[in-house]
Order: structure tokens, then sequence, then C-alpha cells
């Protein structure tokens, strides 16, 4: 039977794939092939531009490659370590509050219950439970608002905001899900089952290249709040580029999201102006990505091993026992250990005097080099640093090493609020969960009237 070679298609890039490499189809199949091709050429809609919230990349990006620790050098490594102590002593320490745990959302309420299901599961829904209490208590629920999930994946945490909002509450408003990777068994299909379909958007677009304003269920509505949960590294900052435009920024009620994956910045996209002014280069910027990992790199147990330990100190428990309204009792238990622990970390760690950032501009490599002695390295002779490369001989203990990541990866959430902070917002960071249900528990929460 004949193929025909489809050698119409022209090569075409949308959101890093490649798309119009030549094909081939029975010529009997050619109609319907043509109909679903993802290789055609078709217009974009207005709404995408390309890298209109990705800024250039730096000049001095070829200068300060991307570069893992264990190939920084030693000296390098203990110099960031001070640099993000006297920072996060500054300007960060007690202003990390913990919004109060309240009872699960009742839009979760009923599968938050049900038998059988997974801690681990109920863990993810205690996340969503909170970040929808802390948007209704930021009072960013209104009638004719387009809620905008930034980096939505299956979409679990639109699917309730349009339960609780959308479906009997606020009059006249949208969901708009923006995801890049089209998903499979995604939430917000189970929504056509209730006819509520039409008011919830899903985009295929990557948020580097997505005009806000220009979308049609953002058009819709007077007001926007942007949110999300554990939006990946270089995704959080073109999200906060995207909710923050020009052309949307004015109706932006608010946003809450909370970020995770430090280590997966980029520089370019970063409001790295703000740390360069405090004396963070980009060699210092490359050296903080390698740190962050160290607030969530574990505690030295395999899994199962902490199983074993977990179930050894508990006896015989069934999690899924849990009462709605409240945390497993172990999360408690981890929570408050890793409150203390971080408590009397920052109170072991140095205790420094506030300084002026004309003063923490002068950190250079000689003061630097003279860091507290619970971060030298107590293996390595002074000439033997100079040429050590890795964080192996840092000597710092576990838990010190997961409290230096923690400090680092709110050094850098702290740049990005005040970048919304210079664009009209009163921005904050808050722990909107116990470090027992996630360790990644930060959230940027930014309101603005309007």
């Amino acid at each position: 039977m004949d193929r025909t070679i489809l050698e119409y298609h022209a090569p075409m890039i949308l959101n890093n794939y490649v798309y119009g490499l030549p094909s081939t189809c029975y010529a009997r199949k050619l109609e319907k092939h043509l109909s679903i091709c993802n290789a055609r050429q078709h217009e974009l809609p207005d709404y995408i531009v390309h890298n209109i919230n990705a800024p250039s990349p730096q000049e001095d990006s070829s200068l300060s490659p991307r570069l893992p620790l264990s190939q920084i050098p030693l000296q390098k490594i203990l110099q960031v370590i001070h640099k993000v102590n006297v920072l996060y002593d500054t300007y960060l320490k007690d202003s990390i509050v913990s919004v109060p745990e309240q009872p699960i959302h009742s839009a979760l309420l009923q599968e938050f219950s049900e038998a059988g299901r997974t801690e681990s599961s109920r863990r993810h829904l205690r996340q969503v439970s909170s970040l929808m209490h802390l948007m209704e208590s930021e009072r960013l629920v209104a009638d004719n608002t387009a809620y905008v999930e930034l980096g939505a994946g299956k979409g679990q945490l639109s699917y309730y905001v349009w339960q609780a909002w959308g479906a009997t509450g606020a009059r006249d408003s949208r969901v708009l899900l923006v995801d890049r990777a089209a998903l499979r068994h995604k939430r917000d299909n189970k929504l056509r089952d209730s006819q509520q379909l039409a008011p919830v958007t899903r985009l295929r677009a990557d948020l580097a290249h997505l005009l806000l304003e220009r979308v049609p269920a953002v058009q819709h509505c007077a007001a926007v709040v942007g949110f999300a949960k554990h939006l990946c590294g270089v995704a959080t900052d073109l999200a906060l580029h995207c909710i923050s435009a020009s052309g949307v920024c004015g109706r932006v009620r608010g946003v809450v999201l909370a970020p995770c994956c430090h280590h997966r910045c980029e520089r370019a996209a970063y409001p790295a102006a703000v740390l360069q002014d405090l004396g963070v280069d980009a060699d210092d910027f490359n050296t903080l990505l390698g740190i962050v990992s160290w607030a969530t790199c574990g505690d030295g147990r395999s899994r199962d091993r902490r199983k074993r330990d977990t179930n050894g100190s508990n006896g015989p428990h069934n999690a899924d026992s849990n009462d709605a309204s409240g945390t497993h009792n172990t999360d408690k238990h981890e929570a408050e250990e890793a409150h203390n622990t971080e408590d009397s970390e920052a109170n072991e760690l140095h205790d420094t005097d506030k300084l002026e950032a004309k003063e923490i501009h002068n950190i250079d490599s000689s003061e630097a080099s003279g860091t507290q002695d619970h971060i030298k390295s107590d293996v390595l002779a002074p000439d033997e640093i100079a040429e050590e490369l890795g964080s192996k001989h840092v000597a710092l203990e576990r838990e010190q090493r997961a409290a230096v990541g923690r400090r680092a990866k709110a050094l850098l959430d702290w740049g990005r609020v005040l970048q919304l902070r210079a664009r009209g917002f009163q921005a904050r960071l808050v722990h909107y969960v116990p470090a027992g249900v996630s360790l990644e528990n930060v959230c940027i929460v930014a309101t603005k009237p309007i």
C-alpha cells in the first residue's frame, strides 16, 4: 500500500520542542493525519509571545558557568555560607512567621476522610487546604475574579479552588490552569461531569511565553489572583514575571505561591540585582544553588531505615485514622522538633548585629575567609583549603548543614519578595505548613488593593 511522505511541515519551536520534522502516513489516512498532526503549521494565539517573560541571559553567565559543589573551591563555599548567615540574620531572622493550623478545608474534607487514603496523599491535601485557607484569610476570594494556577500540573489545586469558590461561591469568576506539559488524568477533567467546565480553562503554554492580559478568561474578569503549589526553580521566577507584567499587574489582587527546587533557579530569570547589590555576585549565586540542596537532602538514613525507626519508636499506629481537623501526631512531633532545631541553630550559628546595606557590600573574600570556626574545615590546613574542591570538609554537622540550606532557600525567596514589593505588592514569606508535612513549607504571599 502506498505511503505518502509529508514534507510540507515547516520547523517550529514551541515550549522547547521542535515540531515540523517530515513524517509519513498511508495515503488513505492523509486527511485524518492532517487534522491531528502536531507538526502542522498553525497560527499561535496572540497571548503567546516568545520569551516575553524570560529576560535574556546576562553577560556574565558565560564567565560564571553553573558548577556542582564538588567542583567549586572549598574556600568559595565557606565564603558563601558566611554571606548567607550574615544576610539571613540581618534581614530574615524571626521574620518568617508560621500561619496557624486550621481544620481541613471543607472542599477537601470528604476526600481527606476517605478510608484507605495514604498519609502521603493526605500530606498533599493538607498543603492544598492550607493554601486555600491562606488565600481566604488574605481576602483574595471575590466575585468576578480569575483564579490563575501557574504551573498547574494535573490541576488538583484548581479543582478544589473551583469547588470551593466557583461552583457555589463567587459569581462570574473563572479558573485558568497554565502548564506547558500535556498530562493525562488531569483533575480538571472531572468537572465535565458536573457541567461546570465552561468557566474552567486549561492552557498548554510555557510561562516564559505567556502574555496573561490577552487570555480570554483573564480579560473576562475584573480581578486576578495567582497561585501555585511547589513550582519548580526557574518556573517560579517566570510565574512572577507573568503575573506582575505591566499589562495585568493593575488588576492582580494577590499572589500565593509555594516554591520548591531552588537548585533549579536560573540567574537570568531570577531578580539577581537585589542580591548583587548586597554582595552576592554570579559566582556566589551559582554556589548558593548548590547549598540550597542541603535543606532537603535528608538525615542520612534510607527510606526503609526511617520507616523502621518510626515504627519502632511509635509502635503500630494507623496513620489513616488521623482526624481531619488536625495533623498526625508524628507530623506534629517532627514539626516541633524541626522548629526547635531551627531556632537553636539560628542562635548557635552566630549572632550578628544588624548591618546596614553599605556594610554588607563590603563582604569581600578576605572578610568571608575569616568566617566562624564552626564552618571552617577542621581537617585541612589553611594552605590545603585553598586547593580543596567541594564541601566534604566543611565542618558542619548534618543538622547545621540543613539549617544553612534552609537559610539559603529563604534568601532566594526573599529576593523574590523584594521584587514584588518593587512592583507595588505588600509581600512577605510565611511557613504555610509544618516541616513535618513538607520540608518545602515556605510560601510567598503578596497582596495589593485594586
